[in-house]
């Protein structure tokens, strides 16, 4: 009975980690556009990369959280990082979350005005309306939505995925595309680094789920190994596909649209579950962020996070994802360093 409990909090944990990842950005694969398909075939080693500091980040974010009984991001910040370093950095976290909350808010309108015809301001409205509705149920309802969508989401990016290399009729991108290739890693770290940003504040405040260190160790390496794996997927199938998907604001869904109108629907609805959830995860860790460094209701809260997104989002999805998530990324190279030495040393802890 104990081993099924602790199975069942590992694979939430995974979820929610995996799920706080595969948002629009990577379900749609305009995030494996900007930091992978530039450097060709060596993109291909860029996600694995990434995909392998994101699961020991995981690991070791969720493994100081156990040992330190940290149950919230500010805690943290200040075990890691002291209380001067920790709250600057905490500070840019925060903005951050806002960031991708926003972005999250404009793929939501540009996947309704690609794939539905809406305007941009509906799908961005409709979004922030059904996130504020999951907000109402706290961490429950972060970890319950998780937990039931992103095995929806893993099997069907992997159809996709698998699907489009099948039928990929120009392998020969694959060597044309080739930029700098030398700068692979560096945009791989990159890339892993912003999304672990936004990751560690949802992650150390879920401390009813990762009560002992392994589940802090197999949720945290399940969850990046799950977003290493369909990352390999879509650099490949976007390599093999690049004609159709180079210019396109949500690639993995020009690719679909492509094939049938029947899977351009179904990833359609993907897309939207992707960005939902992450969405929702996000505007979670903001409304806590926020509560407790100021005078402000969490209702309020919410209230004002939903308003000032959808605005913000439209600055356009691409746009966001190219610049506010490189920005960041570049900031957040030194938190996850820090992060993993510091788990590191937990090896040497006895239980």
């Amino acid at each position: 009975m104990k081993t099924d409990r602790s199975l069942s909090k590992i694979i939430k944990t995974a979820c929610v980690f995996a799920g706080l990842i595969f948002g629009a950005g990577f379900a749609s694969g305009q995030e494996h556009l900007t930091f992978f398909l530039r450097y060709g075939q060596m993109g291909i080693w860029g996600i694995l990369l990434a995909g392998l500091v994101i699961a020991l980040c995981g690991w070791a974010v969720l493994s100081i959280c156990v040992h330190e009984k940290i149950t919230d991001y500010k805690g943290f910040m200040r075990v890691v990082f002291g209380r001067k370093l920790g709250g600057v950095l905490d500070v840019v976290t925060g903005l951050f979350i806002f960031v991708i909350f926003a972005a999250m808010l404009a793929g939501a309108g540009a996947l309704g005005q690609q794939a539905l015809n809406l305007p941009f301001s509906a799908g961005a409205f409709i979004l922030a309306t059904l996130s504020f509705g999951i907000l109402m149920f706290d961490v429950r309802g972060i970890v319950e939505i998780n937990t039931i969508i992103t095995p929806i989401l893993v099997v069907g990016a992997l159809f996709l995925g698998i699907y489009a290399i099948i039928n990929a009729t120009e392998p020969t991108t694959t060597v044309q595309t080739a930029q700098n290739t030398g700068l692979w890693g560096l945009s791989a770290v990159t890339y892993a680094s912003y999304n672990m940003l936004t990751a560690v504040a949802v992650l150390s405040a879920i401390p009813t789920i990762v009560t002992n260190r392994k589940i802090a160790r197999w949720g945290g390496l399940l969850g990046g190994g799950l977003i290493a794996i369909i990352g390999v997927i879509f650099v490949v199938a976007l390599l093999l596909n690049l004609p159709i998907v180079q210019n396109a604001e949500l690639p993995m869904l020009a690719l679909g649209q492509s094939y049938s109108p029947v899977i351009a629907y179904g990833y359609t609805v993907l897309l939207f579950l992707a960005i939902f959830t992450t969405a929702a995860t996000n505007a979670f860790a903001l409304t806590n962020w926020l509560a407790s460094r100021t005078k402000f209701t969490k209702m309020q809260i919410k209230i004002v996070i939903s308003a000032l997104g959808v605005t913000a989002a439209h600055l356009g999805f691409s746009t966001m994802v190219s610049y506010g998530y490189t920005a960041f990324g570049f900031l957040g190279i030194f938190v996850v360093v820090a992060i993993i030495l510091r788990g590191a040393k937990l090896l040497f802890v006895k239980k």
